[in-house]
C-alpha cells in the first residue's frame, strides 16, 4: 500500500547522533516513515538503530557507498513523497514539514544552506567550492539553485524516474540532480539552518569527489540522459 511519505536516511558510523535524530523525527510524528540504510557501520550505530522500533532498517554488510545507501532506501520506499536526509544533524529534521509543504507546489525541493540570513558555518574553501559547483550545474542544466550539494531534499515519486539511478558513491548527488533536470523539472529550494557536525567526521573527500561530480555532470549533459 502506498504511503504518503518515506524518509530515506543513509547512515555510516553515526552512533553519536542517530538517537537524537530519531527522537526529533518522532516528535514530528514521522518515525514510521523512516528508512535507515546502514552502510556497514562499525561503531555501534546498528545497536542504536535496533532501538528505533518504528523505523525500517536496511543493513549493508560491506561499505557500498553513500549513493548505494540512498538507492536502496528509495527502492525499499513506497511513499508518494520521498525525503532524503543524513542522520548527522547538520540539517535539522524539523525542516522536513517545510520541505513537504513546498513539495505541494514543486515536484522537487532542495534544502539550501545559502538561502538563510547568514552564510552557513562551513570553511571558506567549501563555501566557494559549493558555489562554483552549483554555478556549473546551473549553467549545464538551466537551473537556478544556490546549493547543488545539499544533503537534504524531497521529491514526488512520480515526477522522477528513480529506477534509473545507478551510482554508488558521492557522484550519486550529480546523477539525481541531472536526472531531475533531464526530466524537465526546475528544482525549487527552501532555506535551512545548517549546523556543522559536533562529533564524528565527514565521510566525503571533497576535492576528489568534486572532480568526479564535474565529470559526471558533463557526461550526463552530453548524453542527455543518465542511463
Amino acid at each position: 500500500m502506498e504511503r504518503p511519505i518515506d524518509i530515506v536516511v543513509p547512515v555510516h558510523n553515526e552512533v553519536d547522533s542517530v538517537d537524537e535524530f530519531y527522537a526529533r523525527v518522532t516528535r514530528l510524528g514521522l518515525a514510521e516513515s523512516l528508512i535507515f540504510v546502514d552502510n556497514a557501520s562499525t561503531d555501534g550505530t546498528l545497536d542504536r538503530l535496533a532501538a528505533c522500533e518504528r523505523a525500517t532498517v536496511i543493513r549493508h554488510a560491506t561499505n557500498l557507498g553513500w549513493g548505494a545507501s540512498v538507492r536502496d532506501g528509495i527502492a525499499a520506499s513506497e511513499g508518494r513523497a520521498i525525503v532524503i536526509v543524513d542522520a548527522d544533524l547538520e540539517y535539522p529534521p524539523e525542516a522536513i514539514p517545510t520541505l513537504l509543504a513546498a513539495l505541494e507546489q514543486s515536484p522537487v525541493v532542495y534544502a539550501s544552506r545559502f538561502r538563510g540570513a547568514h552564510p552557513p558555518a562551513m570553511p571558506w574553501a567549501r563555501r566557494v567550492g559549493n558555489r562554483l559547483m552549483t554555478g556549473f550545474f546551473n549553467l549545464l542544466f538551466g537551473q537556478r539553485l544556490t546549493d547543488f550539494a545539499t544533503g537534504m531534499k524531497a521529491m514526488r515519486r512520480q515526477a522522477v524516474p528513480l529506477e534509473r539511478l545507478r551510482q554508488n558513491g558521492w557522484e550519486h548527488g550529480a546523477e539525481i540532480a541531472a536526472l531531475i533536470a533531464l526530466s524537465g523539472h526546475q528544482i525549487a529550494e527552501i532555506a535551512v539552518d545548517y549546523a556543522p557536525r559536533q562529533s564524528g567526521s565527514s565521510k566525503m573527500r571533497h576535492l576528489r569527489e568534486a572532480v568526479r561530480v564535474v565529470y559526471f555532470l558533463v557526461r550526463y549533459r552530453l548524453r542527455g540522459r543518465t542511463d
